[in-house]
């Protein structure tokens, strides 16, 4: 038997009804209606869901819970909206308790020898009510899983806990409450990010001391986790979410998600199962109930979420002191990036063959987390930027990346994975323009994006093209739009309105090259003044190696490749949606040392084979080497697919 204490709540959940005019002789029918239930909550929450998997110890409050008053137990309220057969919450409206002081709390507690023992600290008093804890807590020995709520690390209980109890307790808590308590966690960046952070976090902060001797499970979102037990790290990630993702797509908001963790973490750690086991068990229920939300009753789906481990979610060691730039490959289990690559062009991505993080922002995808984190970067401020109403200026982002990695395209969907419907994309290419009317003209371009009810994203390319003989000769012109948001023709101002104004380098292939020329050239283009009006920046890094340690490339080329083959030869794709593709080609296209224009010659050379009226892609339907090297080295090209 499981005992399960802590805070309780009561949890009222509204929602409408329409009115029925047509048929009703009652006037109060004819009106928009609502409905209204009460729900266990807290504490009790968390053991009826406990109650799905074994027998519960736990508090009884005596009455029904919408009879209770909220000077006894906290009262919280939510909307619901109906989504599909069930609801979501639509809003959370806030919470009622008592006038002063803390809710009295009258509930009654049998007292059992439990091997575990669950408290849910939600913060709202029963840390301070000795008199309500479980007398195991003061004389016996239970393991005790404590899912504790802002504000951490505070009251009797915790004291109490880190005094008598360390060495069996397990600590659950959230990363966005650990932000919350000061620790600077990066939000949604890259996995490896996150979880280097928290390390650095844990060394270093000092508010966080007392759980360097414990075994604390840190919540990230409903996506990962991190489990800190006493100095040895594992980082708990879905390798095709980052966090926050899951609740940006769901149809709406839902509460309970921290019980359904603890539940079924508890659960299996019960069953005597393995830490990362209960840990899986945990991110998938949480999961499991946002995508769930209420059920047509309304009320909580407990049978539908507490299922098996999503198998999708992979586990890696933490370094404490990485060398380099670290990433989830170079962590056991060592991931081979040739056979993962190899599978992503055959089979596209699987858990099982490519546990590696994969972003996908509409069209685009990476795995480099070099790239990811400068696309998340970029997404988050235009996510922001997006949802201000009334900004002071457009949003100024810089890309840099070498010819035909992909600029353009990165820029689109990026804007199409935040909001397609109200992004409108412009190009304009500086290095075409002639004179400063030229530049005029696009600003007008945009201002009438702009007066359309759209938000314009100005595609700038090659804006470090030079005026004649004048290097960097352009950046000076758009300096007042970037810090004013107007742009001056003639004696007139003119203003830009809401846009999104994005750099492109033409001469530079990194952000670090571009700020780093002649010092001179950038005092005179007023080079420094550009940079400070950007928000932001992202290098985008092309298919082929950046340096001789760089054993990503292959991976970024099996995504493109993939990508390509499934837009251009769909027919070369069996029922099971694997490419059939001879093994030797596709060494040639993964192993090249060097595509002469980036991903242009990628493509281009998809495009002069002759696959249209074939099933597989054969030696033989590539182009001569005399063609190839257009792109290639097309003899080196041919040699490795014949190998």
């Amino acid at each position: 038997m499981i005992t399960v204490t802590g805070d309780i709540t009561v949890d009222w959940i509204q929602w409408s009804v329409k009115g029925d005019s047509d048929v009703s002789e009652f006037n109060w029918k004819n009106h928009l209606g609502f409905k209204r239930k009460a729900l266990e909550g807290g504490a009790l929450l968390t053991a009826r869901m406990l109650k799905n998997f074994t027998e519960v110890n736990h508090p009884s409050i005596g009455d029904e819970p919408g009879n209770t008053d909220p000077s006894e137990f906290i009262h919280s309220f939510a909307e619901l909206k109906a989504t599909g057969d069930g609801y979501h919450v639509k809003k959370f409206m806030g919470y009622t308790g008592p006038d002063s002081g803390l809710p009295s709390m009258p509930f009654s507690l049998k007292e059992h020898e439990s091997p575990i023992i669950v408290i849910d600290d939600a913060g709202n008093g029963f840390r301070e009510m000795e008199d309500r804890w479980p007398s195991q807590l003061m004389g016996g020995d239970p393991l005790i899983v404590l899912k504790m709520s802002s504000p951490l690390f505070r009251g009797s209980l915790w004291e109490h806990l880190l005094e008598e109890h360390p060495e069996k307790l397990i600590v659950i808590i959230t990363a966005d409450d650990l932000r919350e308590h000061g620790a600077n966690i990066t939000r949604r960046l890259s996995w490896e990010r996150t979880a280097e952070d928290f390390i650095w976090q844990m060394e270093n902060n000092r508010s966080l001391e007392d759980l360097r001797d414990l075994n604390v499970v840190v919540r990230i979102g409903l996506e990962g986790a991190i489990n800190y037990n006493r100095g040895d790290v594992r980082l708990f990630y879905h390798p095709q979410l980052f966090e926050g993702d899951l609740t940006e797509r769901a149809p709406g908001k839902m509460q309970g998600c921290g019980s359904a963790f603890t539940a079924a973490f508890t659960a299996a750690l019960s069953e005597d199962r393995e830490m990362d086991e209960c840990i899986r068990r945990g991110i998938t229920a949480a999961a499991r109930l946002l995508e769930r939300g209420f059920s047509s009753e309304p009320d909580y789906p407990i049978s539908d979420v507490f299922m098996s481990a999503d198998d999708e979610i992979g586990a890696v060691e933490i370094p404490q002191h990485p060398r380099g730039l670290w990433t989830i490959a170079d962590s056991p289990p060592i991931f081979d990036i040739e056979a993962v690559s190899r599978y992503i062009v055959i089979n596209g991505y699987s858990r099982k063959k490519c546990p590696l993080p994969v972003a996908h922002f509409g069209k685009l995808i990476t795995a480099d987390r070099r790239e990811i984190e400068g696309y998340q970067s970029i997404r988050n401020l235009m996510v922001e930027y997006m949802k201000n109403d009334n900004p002071e200026r457009p949003l100024c982002i810089g890309v840099f990346g070498p010819p035909g990695a992909g600029k353009s395209f990165a820029v689109r969907q990026l804007a199409a994975s935040v909001d397609p419907a109200r992004i409108k994309p412009l190009n304009f290419n500086i290095s075409q323009f002639r004179c400063e009317d030229d530049l005029i003209d696009a600003f007008h371009q945009i201002r009438d994006a702009v007066l359309e009810g759209m938000v314009p994203q100005a595609f700038f390319d090659e804006f470090d093209s030079p005026i004649g003989e004048k290097k960097l000769g352009w950046v000076k012109y758009f300096l007042a739009p970037m810090q004013d948001g107007e742009f001056r023709e003639g004696d007139s101002m003119h203003p830009l309105g809401k846009s999104i104004l994005v750099f492109a380098g033409g001469t530079s292939s990194t952000f670090q090259e571009f700020e780093s020329q002649d010092p001179e050239v950038l005092r005179e283009a007023k080079v420094r003044d550009f940079i400070s009006r950007l928000r932001g920046y992202v290098n985008i890094i092309g298919p082929d190696p950046q340096h001789r340690r760089d054993k990503f490339f292959m991976l970024r080329r099996a995504i493109l490749l993939r990508s390509m083959f499934e837009r251009k030869t769909p027919h070369l794709f069996d029922a099971s949606g694997r490419l059939r593709i001879d093994e030797g080609v596709l060494n040639a296209f993964l192993m090249i040392p060097e595509y002469r224009h980036g991903v242009r010659s990628m493509e281009a050379i998809l495009d002069m084979s002759i696959l249209q009226d074939v099933r597989k892609f054969e030696k033989a339907s590539l182009p001569s080497a005399g063609q190839l090297d257009l792109h290639v080295d097309g003899e080196l090209f041919h040699r490795m697919a014949m190998d």
